[in-house]
């Protein structure tokens, strides 16, 4: 699937705005993340007066792909993307990671059974996430987009927008926030920082 080992060392050289990330506790693997995440979250809860935890690059990067995915399923089995649910699991200390993908429609919309077949053919929507993915419709502002930049505030989102990654709020565990293509697929602006490789 074109996917890559989580990196030892550190980012690509020349790559100015990327360094490593860790797990909240610092543990596990290391995932190359953008400076501007950890300083844009940082720019929010300063904002907000709340002291919760940067949840991480792991974190980020499940993320996001379950969006992906999300917005994959609804495109090929005719599913509102608003009835599939989303659970992220990332712990970076005992390197265990995990996305849940479910139906809260009990109508024939959402039936179990047809999501629960959609994970056979789970490495087809993968790819057509990660090939869908690679270019925003509002690209490159998207790709470019600084999570620390107090113009737009918006601190919690790296390349993410409505043309690419959020979904309906309903269906996302973090309100749309924690956000950023270019962790999961090479993007115009941080071609160098993504765990999967580019899909042609």
């Amino acid at each position: 699937m074109g996917a890559r080992a989580l990196p030892e060392a550190g980012p690509p050289e020349g790559a100015g705005r990327q360094r490593e990330i860790r797990g909240p506790a610092g543990g596990g693997h290391p995932v190359c993340a953008r400076d501007d995440l950890a300083a844009g979250h940082k720019a929010w809860a300063k904002d907000r007066k709340t002291q919760l935890p940067f949840p991480g690059g792991p974190y980020v990067l499940l993320h996001t792909l379950s969006h992906l995915l999300i917005q994959s399923l609804s495109m090929h089995c005719g599913y509102p993307a608003s009835s599939i649910r989303e659970r992220v699991y990332s712990d970076a200390a005992g390197e265990r990671f995990g996305i849940l993908l479910y139906t809260a429609s009990p109508d024939a919309e959402g039936t179990p059974g047809g999501l629960v077949q959609e994970a056979r053919h789970i490495e087809h929507h993968l790819s057509h996430a990660l090939r869908m993915s690679a270019l925003c419709t509002n690209d490159p502002i998207c790709a470019q987009h600084t999570p620390g930049s107090t113009m737009e505030g918006r601190w919690l989102h790296g390349a993410a927008c409505h043309g690419c990654a959020l979904v309906a709020e309903t269906s996302c565990e973090m309100r749309n926030d924690y956000l950023d293509r270019a962790l999961v697929v090479p993007v115009l602006d941080d071609p160098g920082c993504a765990f999967f490789e580019a899909i042609s």
